[in-house]
């Protein structure tokens, strides 16, 4: 069995670390008339890697997972990264959708986050009141590195990793 979870544990290594290579993830939501909609927005993730949005109401995507609740993000590695472009490095995870309310403590503490990560642009965009901050809630995901090398992800922290062909 040694053999099996070295491996393994080297790919969830290789997944948290792959997830920290991103400030910005592909978003997809659903709007009216259930129209698929494709758009991105910058992020930041907490330690139960949760993904936050703070993003404005006059974004399509934003009605989009106020009406709808759900949506999908990916991150992927560029075109000039990849070994193959059909085998692109991405993570996937179908999300539940909820708003964090103003000036709560949670709001701060992920705001204070994205301070860090944005910089002082943040002290503007905090001050606009359309504006909303978004917390999706991974329910599943997929770590895919390259044919055959598919893993679902799953766990309350999104942090158990299972290879979808183990025979591989």
């Amino acid at each position: 069995m040694k053999s099996l979870s070295t491996p393994l544990a080297k790919t969830k290594a290789e997944y948290s670390k792959f997830l920290l290579n991103y400030k910005s993830l592909y978003l997809s939501t659903v709007g009216k008339n259930g129209a698929p909609n494709s758009s991105y927005a910058p992020f930041v993730m907490d330690e139960n890697k949760q993904f936050y949005l703070y993003i404005s109401a006059l974004a399509g995507h934003t009605a989009n997972l106020l009406n709808d609740g759900r949506a999908g993000i990916m991150l992927i590695e560029t075109e000039e990264q990849a070994e193959n472009v059909f085998a692109r490095k991405r993570v996937t995870f179908e999300c539940d959708v909820e708003v964090l309310k103003r000036d709560s403590s949670d709001w701060q503490k992920i705001m204070n986050k994205f301070d860090e990560s944005v910089g002082e642009l943040m002290q503007t965009l905090r001050m606009l009141q359309d504006f909303y901050l978004i917390r999706l809630l991974p329910k599943s995901g997929l770590f895919v590195k390259g044919f055959g090398k598919a893993f679902k992800i799953s766990g309350k922290r999104m942090d158990v990793l299972s290879h979808l062909n183990p025979g591989k």
